[in-house]
């Protein structure tokens, strides 16, 4: 059956004349008569009964209407499948990302996920949670993953936790305790990486109301590690970017205990390009990650 006939058989019923139906396809009046006319003889009835002031539909065109109203809008779902389906192998994915994660947690899934589809770019910005709400905001980046984003209209995807952990020169005085009393970075001369922009740790000592004394800051969390090493201060930060890396300091859990939720974070998955929605969906099955209902 032409969908093209079903098209024109459709507008003419709802707008009652060849003459309305012709303007909204871009064909004439004749043309749109025609294309009726044709489905006409291919059916063996009539669907229209034509008058001096327009069109109305016959019984037989009122009761197959439904049908072919359904087979159009299944031509459109298809059509709308295969322009998912294109964008889905064709397109760009770009991730704002904690750097901790970018590190341990994507390189299997990116890999993974490239395989089955090679033609999907993904690109990964590290930065601190602030910078992540703005890129993820503004549009720049398409999804996030670290803690949760400031917007919570935003879909959310939790997949892990990570806990709050002092990192200490080996010769601290509270280097063998099983846990850091967090009270006592009111005092404690506290290096601070992402320049003093990391919001997980500010809001671990807001909840505390702790005014913490900031002696150094660096944009680096290795760095900021190196230099409690070196005796220049004590750190605090999740747990996660501490691992795989050999430092000669102490790492201990904070006390009371702390930890943040990670994340998938994005405005919306539904309204995401194909590729984006694609990405998110393998990821949180790769992490056994539930995907809230929207």
């Amino acid at each position: 059956m032409d969908i093209l006939k079903c098209k024109a058989f459709i507008t003419a019923a709802d707008e009652g004349s060849f003459t309305a139906a012709g303007k909204i396809m871009g064909y004439t009046p004749s043309g749109i008569s025609q294309l009726v006319a044709a489905m006409e003889k291919e059916f063996g009835f009539s669907l229209l009964m034509r008058k001096s002031n327009g069109v109305v539909l016959t019984r037989e065109g009122e009761y197959i209407y439904p049908f072919v109203m359904e087979y159009i809008e299944k031509e459109a779902a298809v059509y709308k499948a295969a322009t998912e389906l294109s964008g889905m192998y064709k397109g760009n994915v770009m991730i704002a990302a904690y750097s901790s994660i970018a590190a341990q947690v994507l390189p299997q899934i990116i890999k993974d996920f490239t395989d089955l589809h090679p033609s999907v770019n993904i690109q990964i910005e590290e930065a601190t949670k602030n910078k992540i709400d703005r890129m993820v905001t503004s549009g720049k980046a398409d999804l996030a993953f670290s803690s949760r984003l400031s917007n919570k209209s935003y879909i959310w995807i939790p997949f892990a936790e990570d806990r709050m952990v002092a990192v200490l020169p080996r010769d601290h005085q509270d280097a063998g305790l099983q846990a850091y009393p967090i009270n006592r970075c009111k005092k404690e001369n506290l290096i601070m990486p992402s320049e003093g922009d990391d919001a997980d740790v500010r809001e671990l000592f807001k909840r505390h109301g702790i005014v913490p004394n900031v002696r150094l800051t660096t944009l680096e969390n290795y760095t900021a590690i190196n230099m409690v090493e070196k005796g220049l201060g004590i750190g605090i930060m999740n747990e996660g970017i501490t691992k795989h890396w050999k430092t000669g300091t102490v790492i201990i859990p904070v006390d009371p205990p702390s930890a943040i939720e990670l994340g998938i974070c994005l405005p919306s998955l539904e309204d995401a390009a194909p590729a984006v929605r694609e990405f998110v969906l393998f990821a949180a099955e790769q992490l056994k990650a539930k995907i809230p209902e929207q």
